[in-house]
């Protein structure tokens, strides 16, 4: 039996404002200026009504002591860093799965809820932020557990209290189901997450497809998505995501899923392996995911292959009228690279050819630093990205850091 913890920033953006203002504190804090979208909020800016994605201009009309800063993404991702850095002082265990938010296994802790416990005061003491924390049997019900009681809470679901936590959870608030899937499975005749345990496994698969199977069993307590961390050589799968300034745009959209795709296959080359099937997803400002999943006929972890499946499909996946905040990118059915055969069309043959082309490029980033060669379907995506020097942040609670 597992014990993952999950840990979500509180209004994390916001949050991390007022850490380093605290003159700000007790104010309605609202991030966004420079998008024109809030994209996050004290709990002040939530008590009067304000909502991620509302604009900024109705923000500043019906809410006029609202406080409204540009967001600092760079300070954030340090603030993510230090939230990591401190986790990993309990388990190496731990998966980075946003700027403000992460998993981590702790079934071989002595006490697992002590050390939560703990992790949550260093937390607040150390970052001047508050965290909500959950812990569960898989990851889908620790995340359960981290919504239960937002902000700053802490809630701990043991195997036999999952009912009693999943029978009022509308199934379209589970982790991991999306608006079309949920409609789906109301139609189905499933409202809740407890609905959709209490089907048998048999009716699972004729109904939906893998992933929801997985969903199924982690609702029920039975883990299937383990906490990938670094480092690690047996994945089962390898995940690669990105956040950006919104876009409607798909050329600058399809070159973020480039970065994706090129990180990915990069860390899947590292291990010697190759993907079966991938899976990719666009992010709207609303948070709302469009999701696509690609087979592939020859197991690759060529960038340039995968790229040609996802340009074939992307047009399925964006819609017009939408601002997309996000891409992402997995790479699963993960096998050897010595597993591939020769198949009818030689195109083993062609990969094997390319492969040394990738092997140089590997060589090359890891003489000169992480994607010093890259993609030209990605170079739109690293415009947007220019580095930047490195730089110190003073933190009120804590001092300066690096």
């Amino acid at each position: 039996m597992k014990t993952i913890l999950h840990l979500d920033g509180d209004g994390f953006f916001a949050a991390c404002e007022i850490s380093l203002n605290p003159k700000l504190k007790g104010k309605a804090v609202v991030t966004g200026q420079e998008r024109g979208i809030a994209t996050a909020m004290s709990r002040e800016a939530k008590a009067l009504g304000v909502h991620r994605g509302m604009p900024i201009y109705m923000v500043k009309k019906l809410y006029p002591e609202a406080v409204v800063v540009n967001s600092n993404y760079h300070s954030y991702g340090m603030f993510a860093q230090r939230m990591y850095d401190i986790v990993r002082r309990y388990t190496p265990l731990v998966e980075e799965y946003s700027i403000d938010e992460c998993f981590a296994d702790i079934s071989d802790l002595p006490d697992p809820v002590r050390a939560a416990e703990n992790i949550k005061k260093e937390l607040k003491r150390e970052l001047g932020i508050t965290f909500s924390l959950g812990i569960g049997p898989t990851k889908v019900i620790a995340k359960v557990a981290s919504k239960w009681n937002k902000p700053d809470g802490f809630t701990v679901i043991q195997p036999d209290e999952i009912e009693n936590f999943l029978k009022d959870l509308h199934i379209g608030k589970v982790w991991g189901i999306g608006p079309a899937t949920s409609t789906h499975l109301q139609r189905l005749g499933i409202q809740t997450a407890l609905d959709f345990t209490q089907r048998d496994e048999r009716w699972v698969r004729e109904n939906l497809p893998k992933p929801e199977h997985f969903l199924w069993h982690e609702l029920r307590g039975h883990s299937v998505y383990r906490v990938h961390h670094e480092p690690d050589d047996d994945y089962g799968s390898i995940q690669q995501t990105r956040t950006f300034t919104p876009s409607t745009k798909l050329d600058f959209l399809f070159s973020e899923l480039s970065k994706n795709v090129e990180g990915a296959c990069m860390k899947a080359r590292r291990h010697e392996l190759s993907t079966r099937r991938v899976y990719y997803f666009l992010k709207t400002q609303e948070f709302r995911y469009h999701r696509f999943e690609v087979p592939l006929t020859v197991p690759t972890n060529d960038p340039s292959v995968i790229l040609n499946e996802i340009r074939a499909t992307v047009d399925r996946v964006y819609k017009q009228g939408f601002e997309y905040r996000a891409t992402g990118v997995t790479l699963s059915e993960l096998v050897p690279e010595s597993v591939a055969q020769n198949d009818l069309f030689g195109e083993v043959v062609k990969n094997d050819k390319k492969r040394e082309v990738w092997k140089i490029s590997d060589l090359i980033d890891r003489r000169y630093g992480t994607h010093t060669m890259i993609l030209a379907s990605s170079l739109r995506a690293r415009e947007k990205r220019r580095t930047r020097p490195a730089r110190r942040l003073w933190i009120p609670s804590m001092g300066e850091v690096a």
